[in-house]
């Protein structure tokens, strides 16, 4: 039984791990595509959420009408999925600016923090250069938005298809293993001290 939840749980690991090595390399190969598909499934997702809460509106009765928000936020969700769906680098490109805008205030912080450390500690130094580092990266990011976004996503292509690769070696070690088992120990070992106890109970019932 627990044999073959084992199998069945590395099985399903198994598919998840191909799943993510093929989407890894998706986003590898074309990233601008990807990140123009995931735009176009959000501004879907908008517009049918813009159109559900209209159709809610217009079956409200009159009375709950007047103090409904549901035509305001059936307006604004298709407003933005159009626009999103038209204009599909908008959301990637704002994201992203404010990825970059955060690393750069962040870095204007370790920035005052190094200079004030100046003079305290000798590791001001460090400081400073993580924060032209980092103040390099937001300014660039925030320059190319999209094209900083595609190489994100890149790299998170990458880290999938590495940790998919590790994960598809490892769940067939585990399931060869599996495979070789005919019984779990600790089950063995079970039948075992059973048919030990029944021998002597068949031992003392012959003696009596």
């Amino acid at each position: 039984m627990i044999l073959d939840y084992a199998k069945k749980c590395e099985k399903s690991m198994l598919v998840t791990s191909i799943v993510t090595f093929v989407l890894g390399i998706v986003l590898v190969i074309e990233p601008t595509g990807s990140i123009k598909m995931l735009t176009a499934i959000i501004a879907i997702m908008c517009m049918l959420m813009g159109g559900f809460q209209l159709i809610d509106y217009i079956r409200k009765p009159r009375e709950e009408k007047m103090t409904s928000l549901s035509l305001i936020l059936a307006i604004i969700l298709l407003s933005v999925g159009l626009f999103l769906f038209i204009n599909n680098e908008a959301l990637v490109k704002f994201i992203t600016v404010i990825i970059g805008i955060t690393i750069c205030v962040k870095s204007l912080f370790k920035l005052q923090f190094a200079l004030n450390l100046k003079g305290i500690s000798d590791k001001w130094k460090y400081n400073l250069i993580a924060a032209i580092i980092g103040m390099s990266l937001g300014i660039i990011i925030f320059i190319n938005p999209f094209e900083s976004a595609s190489l994100f996503l890149r790299i998170i292509g990458i880290a999938l298809v590495i940790g998919s690769v590790l994960e598809l070696v490892e769940t067939g070690m585990v399931m060869n293993s599996l495979n070789d088992i005919k019984e779990l120990p600790f089950v063995e070992k079970k039948k075992k001290n059973k048919k030990e106890d029944n021998t002597v109970v068949e031992e003392v019932v012959g003696e009596a």
